[in-house]
């Protein structure tokens, strides 16, 4: 809260030094208020949430074998490794001209551009937590008869959920930009709207927009974040 308060107070200072360039917090808090009333922000929020579920659910089902069957096998990390490296350093608004063309503009082209916004950060987090998976602690899950799929749910899977949520946490906050990044090009949902208020120069209308896509990406990770506390709390060891 003192955190919050401290960045309000400053908020006020610049804006009152920028002049109308920077809308004040009582102006933003009015034009929020009327975009809640008109209802137009509730409804861009939905439809840019369901497109993220979409392309982040493919993402997790994709990622997840993948990341693990290349942390797994030194051959399939270099084989299938040497796509995903090249297809993580390329920029994926670079390849959003190609995507309409071959999706066209309906939800699979939402559905794509959020897939690939956060599935390669998702298989290489995955990768590297089953990759560092202790031998000592494959090999005792051995011993104590964890072989075949028993050693992925016994061994694998608990050691490297850590690095699973982490790949939750960070594809998720990918796959919001990627939704934003998809509807500022199709001029739909959150895209739609920061358009035709920045086309009038509404500011406070774009940044109330802005500030609530933000805490989408927010809750998200907070949310994970607790599941992550009550999944992962063996991490820490308290003396």
């Amino acid at each position: 809260m003192a955190g919050l308060v401290f960045g309000v107070v400053i908020w006020s200072l610049f804006a009152r030094w920028t002049g109308p360039t920077l809308p004040r917090p009582v102006v933003l808090g009015s034009a929020t208020v009327e975009l809640y009333r008109s209802g137009a922000l509730v409804d861009a929020l939905a439809e840019t949430l369901l497109r993220v579920m979409f392309g982040y659910g493919l993402a997790i089902v994709i990622a997840f074998p993948v990341g693990a069957v290349m942390g797994l096998s030194s051959f399939l990390n270099i084989f299938i490794g040497t796509y995903v490296t090249a297809l993580f350093v390329t920029s994926v608004a670079s390849l959003l001209p190609f995507l309409i063309l071959v999706a066209g503009t309906d939800i699979n082209f939402y559905t794509a551009v959020v897939f690939l916004f956060a599935v390669f950060h998702m298989i290489l987090i995955v990768r590297a937590g089953v990759a560092t998976v202790e031998q000592g602690i494959r090999d005792a899950g051995y011993v104590f008869g964890a072989t075949g799929w028993r050693a992925y749910r016994y061994i694998l899977l608990p050691a490297a959920l850590p690095h699973v949520v982490a790949a939750l946490r960070i594809g998720y906050n990918r796959a919001v930009k990627g939704a934003v990044v998809a509807e500022l090009w199709i001029y739909a949902g959150i895209g739609e709207l920061l358009h035709s208020y920045q086309r009038f120069s509404q500011t406070p209308e774009v940044l109330a927009v802005v500030l609530h896509v933000m805490l989408l990406a927010v809750f998200g990770v907070r949310l994970l974040r607790v599941i992550e506390r009550r999944y992962t709390g063996w991490r820490e060891v308290s003396v």
